[in-house]
């Protein structure tokens, strides 16, 4: 059968020879470098159309990047394959090229449904000029039949055959197989046919295998640029684009904003009482939240337009810049996305933690001499936004909408109190108690906090800037029920008593009485390394009953003469304190009074009862710190 190509008259009946080794390795080679060439050509096509989001390529390149791709494959695997039919020399060469051609595009990453029929398309029309007058032949629905199996694995697993050089290789093996073992027969002998489909076979494993390790190799290197870019230009933690990027972003925002006559817009963003969020649940879950007011500014953001960003700036702080954008035309958008973060709740461990915003927003005036004038502004206009009570947008020094009222986090601090050994002549502080308070924002002052539900992390934070303003390295911690259990606080605190050489002794102070089996859980861990426990509020919340089973574990009980006072029951005191002492005595523990308030208690407690660590405001009284 012979076509008209253009002018060009093509017998359209394959004729191939066999190939001596030389020219066979000769062919191979001219063969590899095309192929190689051809990806790589093919591999910054696809890259406009799908990858260069950074580069601000205008839209319409990449739609006709998009539709490039299947011409060029399509188009140059047509004509090798006529080239192929042109001439007898080379012929294996050419066909075994533009089968190539026409089948790796199989493997692009990105593309639809109809992208991937028009390139399977492409394939079936070659494939069948090479069966011309021979659709009767069973070889030929055959090899249709297989070919599509081979297009339904491919389009299913096509991430795993194209980065893995033994899937690749493997799947090229197959196509090869199938094409050349069962076209129509191309030479004068069987033996001759025998021996080409081996060397066709062999060509086109060999052309695939050193492409695909090129093809790879790229896209490792390319992987390798993308991830150097992106720690240069992306924060490690939330993803958002880094201070460094943001600085040279609005530096050509504003200077070609100034030249166009444009508008530009920015908005500044803090998240409220972030510390607060630290101290509460510790910083780990800081981070966390950090990550996920991140990902809902992104997320509004392309909901609204493609191609904004958000960048982090600073601790809790994140800016956005809106090119081409007036501020009252911004003001939907930071709207919707102060209410998604004020909404969301962002977890952590078991924490599920709700955090609110404060923006700012400005845009660009003609007095604007530099980028500083314009952030300034953004800047100030978020403080106004925080005097006025966070959780609130403020543009252009009007402040918007307000979020449903204060909804402040903890704000921790330990505050100690001295025990006293009496042994010593002067009474001498042998340890400090510390003791956790919580600021309470709407009266201005330190209160008892009603829950004590504070991270192992926070309270050694807490407990290391005590320890930095106290003469005494000995302290007493107190635990609830909860974190005694904890295995991952007794590792954090086991960590921190190894890890601080000035720590002298720490002693834990249990309000709640453990199971007998959860204190032979915890003792020996505690113990081993050089931490003492001990049960606080005996005599009144802990009573001897269910105490006397853990006495073997324990290392002292401490007595709170205060507890029995604010509920008036002090009858028979004398008597209790007595017996706790006693007890003390005969179990070798220490034995602690707390609630000494004058010299009578402290003589009492000295002479009467033998005390020897006493404990109250009788020693110090202690300041809290002010907070403005």
């Amino acid at each position: 059968m012979v076509i008209n190509f253009f002018g060009l008259k093509i017998n359209m009946m394959m004729h191939l020879q066999v190939m001596q080794v030389p020219m066979l390795v000769v062919d191979l080679i001219i063969a590899t470098c095309f192929t190689a060439g051809f990806i790589s050509y093919y591999s910054r096509l696809s890259r406009l159309a799908f990858h260069d989001d950074e580069r601000n390529v205008p839209q319409s390149w990449r739609v006709v990047a998009r539709w490039a791709l299947p011409v060029m494959s399509i188009g140059t695997g047509t004509i090798l394959h006529f080239m192929g039919y042109l001439t007898h020399k080379d012929a294996m060469m050419f066909h075994n090229i533009g089968l190539f051609m026409l089948v790796f595009t199989l493997l692009d990453e990105h593309i639809n449904i109809v992208e991937y029929a028009a390139r399977v398309l492409g394939a079936v029309w070659v494939w069948q000029m090479h069966h011309n007058m021979h659709y009767d032949r069973p070889q030929f629905w055959l090899s249709l039949a297989l070919l599509f199996v081979a297009v339904v694995l491919m389009r299913k697993y096509h991430e795993q055959i194209r980065y893995n050089i033994w899937l690749n290789i493997a799947t090229f093996t197959y196509i090869a197989i199938i094409f050349w073992t069962l076209i129509p027969p191309f030479a004068d002998s069987a033996h001759e046919i025998h021996v080409i489909t081996l060397e066709a076979i062999i060509m086109f494993i060999a052309m695939a295998s050193v492409t695909a390790l090129f093809w790879i190799g790229q896209h490792r290197a390319e992987e390798h640029n993308d991830e150097m870019a992106k720690l240069a230009n992306f924060d490690q933690l939330t993803n958002a684009r880094t201070y460094a990027l943001y600085r040279q972003d609005i530096t050509k925002m504003f200077d070609a904003a100034r030249s166009n006559n444009q508008p530009l817009t920015m908005a500044a963003i803090d998240v409220d009482h972030f510390k607060q969020i630290n101290d509460h649940y510790g910083h780990l879950a800081g981070n966390a939240i950090l990550v996920g007011v991140a990902t809902t500014l992104e997320t509004v953001l392309r909901q609204h337009q493609a191609g904004l960003q958000v960048y982090r700036t600073g601790g809790e702080e994140f800016n956005i810049l809106f090119p081409n954008m007036t501020s009252s035309a911004v003001l939907p958008i930071m709207k919707d996305a102060w209410h998604q973060v004020q909404k969301s709740h962002f977890t952590y461990e078991e924490y599920d933690v709700q955090v609110t915003m404060s923006c700012g927003i400005t845009a660009l005036k003609p007095t604007d001499a530099k980028v500083d004038d314009l952030y300034k502004r953004a800047d100030d206009n978020l403080y106004q936004s925080k005097r006025n009570g966070r959780d609130t947008i403020t543009i252009e020094g009007e402040t918007q909408s307000k979020g449903g009222g204060k909804r402040m986090l903890a704000t921790y601090t330990f505050f100690t109190q001295s025990m006293v050994d009496t042994d010593a002549q002067t009474d001498q502080p042998v340890g400090n108690e510390l003791l956790l308070r919580v600021y309470d924002y709407d009266h201005e002052k330190w209160i008892v906090p009603p829950t004590f539900n504070v991270t192992v992390d926070t309270q050694i934070a807490l407990m290391d800037a005590a320890l930095k303003n106290s003469a005494s390295k000995q302290v007493a911690l107190n635990l609830t029920h909860h974190q005694f259990t904890s295995m991952h606080v007794a590792d954090k605190l086991v960590e921190y008593k190894e890890n601080t050489p000035e720590l002298t002794g720490l002693i834990i102070e249990l309000t709640q009485v453990p199971s007998v089996e959860t204190m032979q859980k915890m003792a020996p861990i505690y113990h081993h390394a050089g931490i003492r426990i001990a049960i606080d509020d005996v005599g009144s919340d802990n009573h001897f009953e269910a105490l006397k089973s853990l006495l073997p574990y324990i290392d002292g009980v401490k007595f709170a003469m205060q507890n029995l006072r604010s509920a008036h029951d002090t009858a028979n005191l004398e008597e209790r304190m007595s017996f706790w002492s006693k007890l003390a005595s005969k179990y070798e523990i220490d034995f602690i009074i707390e609630g000494i308030e004058n010299e009578q208690d402290a003589e009492y407690a000295k002479t009467k009862l033998h005390a020897r660590y006493l404990q109250g405001f009788y020693y110090d009284r202690p300041e809290l710190p002010r907070l403005d």
